[in-house]
């Protein structure tokens, strides 16, 4: 940044970076924007349930125990049973307990865990990058109504002094010294002023509506422009970007998911081996009248040896993960293009509020000179009005450039995925550190101890 922007352009920077501590400040709206936006605690409430689900993936590691009942009638023709019993209708009925415990299934259940702590870790990627986009919009509307504030005050002044010259032109009239016509003109150009002041307050007011909108609460107290401390370079800003931006790291638990799935796919062609146990009680069995209990205990062996469709659902997978390692990529180049955009427009703004610093002092001197000429009747009326019109023009847009120059600060930070650890906002109160899927991976039973707190 040091050799792109220019030393007036940085100065700009500087000034707007000591802007003093105002009682509604820009972190005060912001951090009150995070806490109760309901767009977040949606992005929240998405996140927990997410971690609910995984966390439902325990009852696959643990032991099963069904309870199993039958109550009927059957009629048996069976010529190896008695007279008594053969050719026969009589009540049948059955109740036992049969459960058993998966010891291995080639990690199926395993890499079901790491797909949903990938998915977990990508909800909470997620949630971050909505908190980052609402601090930006909150930032936004924050300056847009300090832009308009200080612009109603341009206009307003511009107001008087289009008055005050009034006041001058009306003696001047009235002493003969100046036709009736200079009169009216002043006049029309009041009015104009006065137009453009009522359009300033008309859109002031929309910007407070958003304000509303988006931070939940009227603007209150005195509010200043401030600006962020950003990257030296856009290489660093490059570099920060791909690193931290949430949507590349939601991309990357994207491939680690879509990789998990698929070893999941695979291992269900793997053998089953488990511990199987139960105990039963039968009445009447077969036909034969007699009560019959049984418990057993054993391994037992499934092996699916032929399932038609498992080649297709193999392929789809790994076109699945195909799918995700390039929308990876397009998210590396889609932030990489952000930081690029957010830097020409931090630069260009910056060189651009340079510029019209210096207009603007020169402007204002014209306005002086203009006036001292037109008291002695060296410049005419239309003269002086042109250059009042030329100063309030580029004070206008001297004002606009100030807040687009601090607003694209933020943008680059917001770029970078740390805009609202900028305002004071740890990412542990908005969501969970992620790492859901690399604790999977250390051990899969351990995620299911981690406790996800209520929303509040």
């Amino acid at each position: 940044m040091r050799k792109i922007i220019k030393p007036l352009a940085a100065s700009c920077l500087m000034m707007l970076t000591c802007a003093p501590v105002t009682a509604e400040s820009l972190s005060d709206a912001v951090r009150f924007a995070l806490k109760d936006n309901p767009s977040v605690k949606a992005s929240q409430a998405d996140m927990r349930a997410t971690a609910y689900e995984m966390m439902s993936l325990r009852g696959e590691f643990l032991p099963t125990l069904d309870l199993v009942g039958e109550y009927g009638y059957q009629k048996v023709d069976d010529t190896t049973l008695s007279a008594a019993d053969n050719d026969t209708t009589k009540s049948r009925s059955r109740i036992g307990l049969n459960g058993k415990v998966v010891i291995f299934d080639g990690l199926r259940r395993a890499n079901l865990v790491y797909a949903e702590g990938a998915r977990v870790d990508g909800s909470i990627f997620r949630l971050l990058d909505a908190s980052e986009t609402l601090a930006l919009n909150a930032t936004e509307a924050y300056i847009d109504v300090v832009r308009h504030q200080t612009l109603l005050e341009v206009a307003r002044r511009n107001v008087e002094k289009h008055r005050e010259i009034g006041r001058r032109v009306a003696d001047l009239v009235a002493g003969g010294r100046l036709p009736y016509s200079d009169e009216l003109t002043i006049d029309d150009r009041i009015n104009s002023a006065r137009v453009a002041q009522l359009e300033v307050e008309r859109s002031l007011r929309d910007a407070v509506a958003r304000y509303v909108r988006v931070i939940g609460r009227s603007p209150s107290g005195a509010m200043a422009l401030a600006s962020a401390r950003v990257p030296a370079s856009l290489d660093a800003l490059t570099q920060a970007a791909i690193t931290n931006n949430n949507r590349i790291l939601f991309s990357q638990t994207e491939v680690d998911r879509s990789k998990h799935r698929e070893q999941a796919v695979i291992a269900d062609a793997a053998p089953v081996v488990s511990f199987n146990y139960g105990l039963n009680r039968e009445l009447n069995r077969n036909g034969v009248t007699a009560q019959r209990n049984d418990a057993y205990i054993g391994l037992g062996v499934t092996w699916k040896l032929y399932q038609g469709g498992r080649k297709a659902e193999r392929n789809a997978m790994a076109e699945r993960s195909y799918k995700a390692n390039y929308e990876r990529e397009v998210a590396v180049r889609d932030v990489s293009e952000l930081a690029a955009r957010s830097w020409i427009n931090l630069t260009s703004n910056s060189e651009r509020t340079a510029i019209l610093t210096q207009q603007l002092q020169i402007n204002r001197t014209i306005v002086d000179v203009y006036g001292e000429e037109f008291d002695a009747a060296k410049r005419t009326l239309l003269d002086l009005l042109e250059v009042e019109r030329a100063r309030f023009n580029v004070e206008f847009q001297k004002v606009s450039s100030d807040a687009s120059l601090a607003f694209s600060t933020y943008r680059v930070l917001a770029a970078q995925g740390t805009l609202v650890e900028h305002f004071g906002v740890k990412k542990t109160d908005i969501a969970p550190i992620p790492g859901f899927q690399k604790q999977a991976l250390t051990s899969p039973m351990s995620v299911f101890d981690v406790a996800i707190e209520p929303l509040k």
